[in-house]
């Protein structure tokens, strides 16, 4: 395949100037024969295609980044949370990894359902999380609700979340 038909143009800058850099400055082409075809070929617009355009806005930074949704945290928090707590009511993983994510009374609440063998449905095999939804109650709080598979049923997990200090912890929990 020949490239001679073939013209490039330089790639867009999409990183912000340098404070006090002197601005970049793109040199003409040297060859002639390329320097006649761009101006022959030149199209509006700096001859770059619109589509071509609309994408390299959409990918180079406009300004301040978006901030990210705190229920989109919460819930990214819930889903994690509640496949750690599915693994440790199937005894593949120990109750100590949830301390870092829960309150003291639900890790106990936790600890005692385990003891006790309280878990719904255990016999039916392993748990495997299905969906997590989440009601913000008020600033720094959610009510989180999750449906879980074992075996041919469907079970329910039902917890409360509370922003701390950049995070979240799990405060309450049932199992149904």
């Amino acid at each position: 395949m020949s490239t001679d038909g073939m013209l490039l143009s330089p790639a867009p800058h999409c990183e912000p100037q340098l404070e006090g850099a002197p601005a970049v400055q793109r040199s003409a082409p040297s060859n002639t024969v390329a320097a006649q075809r761009e101006s022959v070929r030149r199209r509006p617009n700096s001859g770059t295609p619109a589509s071509i355009r609309r994408v390299v806005r959409a990918s180079c930074p406009q300004g301040a980044p978006a901030a990210v949704d705190p229920s989109a945290k919460a819930k990214r928090f819930a889903e994690q949370v509640f496949r750690l707590l599915l693994e440790v009511v199937d005894r593949r993983r120990s109750p100590s990894h949830l301390r870092a994510f829960t309150d003291a009374r639900a890790l106990a609440a936790i600890n005692t359902m385990l003891a006790q063998d309280l878990i719904p449905g255990r016999s039916l095999g392993t748990a495997t999380l299905n969906s997590v939804k989440l009601t913000l109650a008020h600033d720094g709080a959610a009510e989180v609700f999750a449906s879980y598979q074992r075996g041919p049923r469907t079970l329910a997990i039902a917890g409360r979340i509370e922003s701390a200090k950049d995070s979240w912890r799990l405060v309450a929990v049932r199992l149904f």
